[in-house]
């Protein structure tokens, strides 16, 4: 792919007409190319982003066989409990915290994977759907709660006329290639008084600021957008939405972006999809051996993690919104 190092682009966020290219990023955790993708810097809102019409078309390629978990996997049940204790004390407490499932709130999680998060919600009183775009993780998800998954996109529910009063998107808006359009469609889902969760990477985190090309909140070429935590209130704003909240610290999420970053032959997920092409295995004991040694380090590094989230610049952020 050539880039003209002296062109520019406009930014898709905040509309800035002279983003200039940034750097050439390899995809250095799951090596589904050997492509190097330019990236763009917007000097005004600090998105880093691919141009969106170079890639659309391509990626379904880029995740591979094994991206998605899936419960049967671990057949003990170790990383599950782990899934869920985390997610009780993440996602879905800030969930909660921004809007109580009185009266049977209904809720949308988008890009539900395989529905972990959606078992929580349904147990703390929500009445859950799950939107995913991939059949291997929407057959996951199924197994969890038959009759609750939609594999496909929004457009079908927004068709059937279906409102929820709460839209969830963890890790999702990196992924899409039009993200502006995509959120002013999805607000036709909400109910009047609904409000929308979104979680992202956050490009203006201390870490990804230190580690520059090996931050792990990068992605490449996965994350087309790379958000800083005012790009993505710009996002919403333009989209139609009011910013309510904003967190900078996520438990699940801060400290593993920096222990994979420096560690990245250590990370579970792309050990597993190494592990699957290479052997067509799912588990071995030396994969288990450096998910312990990763935990480890996991839990020396959530002090660092909480200290950058208190200054404002954590590894993620989470927002809150309404529409206006």
């Amino acid at each position: 792919m050539s880039v003209d190092p002296d062109a520019s682009v406009p930014c898709p966020v905040c509309g800035h007409p002279r983003c200039r290219f940034w750097r050439r990023l390899e995809d250095r955790f799951f090596q589904v190319t050997r492509e190097a993708f330019p990236l763009y810097r917007c000097p005004e809102c600090g998105l880093r982003f691919q141009r969106a019409s170079e890639v659309a078309d391509r990626i379904p390629g880029f995740y591979p066989p094994g991206y998605w978990w899936d419960p049967e996997e671990d057949p003990r049940g170790v990383e599950g409990l782990y899934r869920e204790w985390v997610l009780r004390r993440d996602q879905l407490r800030f969930v909660l915290s921004a809007a109580a499932p009185d009266n049977g709130r209904r809720l949308l999680d988008i890009g539900c994977g395989s529905g972990t998060f959606l078992k929580l919600a349904r147990e703390a009183g929500f009445r859950v759907k799950g939107l995913e775009a991939s059949p291997d993780a929407g057959r996951a998800a199924e197994k969890i709660l038959p009759g609750r998954v939609v594999v496909g996109d929004e457009r079908e529910l927004i068709r059937s006329g279906a409102t929820f009063h709460v839209l969830t998107l963890f890790h999702v808006l990196e992924h899409l290639p039009r993200p502006l359009d995509y959120l002013r469609r999805i607000r036709r889902l909400l109910t009047e008084d609904g409000g929308l969760v979104i979680q992202v990477p956050n490009s203006d985190s201390i870490q990804a600021a230190l580690l520059g090309a090996r931050w792990y909140g990068l992605d490449c070429p996965r994350h087309i957008h790379n958000f800083t935590s005012r790009a993505l209130i710009e996002l919403l704003r333009r989209a139609g939405f009011r910013v309510r909240r904003v967190r900078h610290f996520s438990l699940r999420d801060n400290a593993a972006a920096l222990v994979s970053s420096l560690f990245p032959f250590l990370d579970p997920m792309s050990g597993k999809v190494r592990l699957l092409r290479e052997t067509k295995q799912a588990r071995s004991l030396g994969l288990s051996a450096r998910e312990a040694v990763y935990f480890g380090l996991l839990l020396l590094a959530q002090p660092l993690a909480a200290m950058e989230a208190a200054l404002g610049r954590g590894a993620t952020v989470t927002v809150f919104a309404t529409a206006e």
